[in-house]
C-alpha cells in the first residue's frame, strides 16, 4: 500500500510539473499577432493617405506651386477674400495631394466613380487653401490654372477627357468618393501627356472620363471574405486591368453575409484584381488580394491573414503599378 501511495504521488507530481511548466511558458511567451492594430476601418483609410504638402505664398503676387509628381498649379494676385468679400493680403497656406497613380488613388482612398458608374482615370488631386489662421478662405476659379502630368495609362481616350469634381461623403458607413462633371464653369483640355484645367474648383479634381458601357453585357458579382461575419468593417478595391480605374466594393448584399457591386454596373468579361481590408474583432489589420474575371453573377471569395500597414501597402504597390 505504501509503494502504490508513493508512486501515486510521483504521477500527481509529475503532472503538475508539466502543468506548470506549460503554464509559465505560455506566460513567458505568449502568443502574438504580427499585425497592425486600428480602432475602426476609417482609421486604417486615414492613415494609409500620403501626407499633404503645404506652400506658403504671398497673395498679393502671381505665385506658382509645383507638388512633388508634378502637378503645378498657377495662382493670380489677389484670387483670395474673405467671407465678406475682402481681398486677403496676407500669407495664404496651399495644400495639396496628388494621386497621378492607381497606386495613389488607392492610398488616398480616393477611387473612380461617378453615381455608381466606372471612370477611366487620367489622375487626381486635392488643392485646398487657407489663411495665416488656418481657416478656409474663398479663392477664385479664374484666377487659378493647373496642369496636371497623366500617369496612367489612357491611350484611346485622350480627347475625351473631363474635368470632374468630387467630395469625400460616407456612404454604407465607408469614407468614399464620388466624382461630378463640373460642366461649363471651366476650360479643360488635353496637351500631349497633360491635362490643362483654367478655373479650379477648391477640392478634388479629376481628369476622367465615363468608361462607356455600349456593346457590353452589364453585371453584378459579391464578395466574401474569409473570417469575417461583420462585414462594416470590411472593404474591396477593385483594380481595373483592362483600363485604369479603381472602384471601391462597400454595398451589403440583402443577407448581410458579403459585399455587392451595384447592380448592372460592371462590364461581363471584366479582368480585375479584388484587395480586401478589414479590422477583426480585437482590431487587428487582415488583408488579402484575388485576380478575378467577371463572368456574371459570380461570387468571389477573397481569404485575408494579419498583416502590418506596410505590407498591405507593399501588396497595394504591386497589384497597381
Amino acid at each position: 500500500m505504501k509503494k502504490a501511495n508513493i508512486t501515486s504521488l510521483l504521477i500527481c507530481l509529475t503532472f503538475s510539473l508539466l502543468f506548470f511548466n506549460c503554464k509559465s511558458d505560455d506566460d513567458i511567451n505568449p502568443v502574438t499577432i504580427n499585425a497592425d492594430t486600428y480602432p475602426s476601418l476609417n482609421d486604417l483609410v486615414q492613415a494609409l493617405k500620403p501626407n499633404v504638402q503645404s506652400f506658403t505664398i504671398d497673395p498679393t503676387t502671381n505665385q506658382t506651386v509645383t507638388g512633388t509628381d508634378g502637378t503645378i498649379v498657377n495662382i493670380n494676385q489677389n484670387a483670395f477674400t474673405d467671407d465678406e468679400g475682402n481681398l486677403i493680403s496676407s500669407a495664404i497656406t496651399v495644400n495639396l495631394r496628388e494621386h497621378l497613380t492607381l497606386e495613389d488613388m488607392l492610398l488616398a482612398n480616393a477611387q473612380t466613380s461617378s453615381n455608381n458608374q466606372i471612370l477611366i482615370t487620367g489622375g487626381s488631386f486635392n488643392l485646398t487653401f487657407e489663411d495665416e489662421n488656418g481657416a478656409s478662405v474663398i479663392a477664385n476659379p479664374w484666377s487659378i490654372a493647373c496642369q496636371m502630368p497623366v500617369q496612367t495609362e489612357i491611350t484611346g481616350y485622350e480627347n475625351q477627357m473631363q474635368y470632374y469634381i468630387g467630395e469625400y461623403d460616407m456612404v454604407d458607413g465607408r469614407e468614399m468618393v464620388n466624382w461630378e462633371f463640373a460642366g461649363d464653369n471651366n476650360e479643360a483640355w488635353m496637351d500631349e501627356d497633360t491635362f490643362n484645367i483654367f478655373g479650379i474648383e477648391q477640392g478634388l479634381s479629376n481628369c476622367d472620363v465615363l468608361y462607356n458601357m455600349n456593346g457590353d453585357t452589364p453585371t453584378q458579382f459579391e464578395v466574401t471574405i474569409s473570417d469575417v461575419t461583420d462585414y462594416t468593417s470590411t472593404t474591396v478595391w477593385m483594380v481595373i486591368d483592362d483600363f485604369p480605374s479603381v472602384i471601391m466594393i462597400t454595398s451589403i448584399n440583402t443577407a448581410m453575409t458579403a459585399l455587392k457591386a451595384y447592380d448592372n454596373s460592371i462590364p461581363t468579361g471584366l479582368n480585375a484584381t479584388l484587395i480586401a481590408m478589414t479590422v477583426d474583432a480585437d482590431n487587428y489589420l487582415k488583408f488579402g488580394s484575388l485576380p478575378i474575371t467577371v463572368l456574371g453573377d459570380d461570387i468571389f471569395n477573397i481569404a485575408v491573414d494579419y498583416g502590418t500597414t506596410e505590407e498591405l501597402t507593399t501588396l497595394i504597390q504591386n497589384i497597381a503599378n
